[in-house]
């Protein structure tokens, strides 16, 4: 197991613990678990998809993302590169393609 999945998997029991007690150290935490347990790998896949086919991102950002999903397969991460480009998306940077609404 890499350093990153160890990590990654205490984070997990961690949030679970918090959101067991309703205590949590961020917001981004919180977000993080309850996004997680109500989307399965495949869904995250499927909605980063679809984030592609409907948006123009730049190159840099797509690059990342691939990067980061190559190097694990932990759902954890794949779920932060959702939101990654979430982000990407209400912030601006990306734009609607044309043929999106087709």
């Amino acid at each position: 197991m890499s350093r990153h999945e160890e990590h990654m998997k205490m984070r997990e029991h961690f949030s679970k613990a918090a959101l067991a007690k309703g205590t949590f150290t961020s917001g981004t935490d919180k977000a993080l678990v309850q996004a997680v347990t109500k989307m399965t790998h495949e869904e995250v896949a499927s909605r980063i998809n679809q984030l592609i086919n409907e948006y123009q991102f730049p190159l840099t950002v797509l690059q990342d993302v691939q990067k980061r999903l190559s190097d694990s397969y932990c759902p954890h991460y794949a779920m932060q590169q959702l939101r990654y480009l979430e982000n990407n998306v209400h912030a601006g940077i990306a734009t609607k393609r044309e043929d999106s609404n087709k």
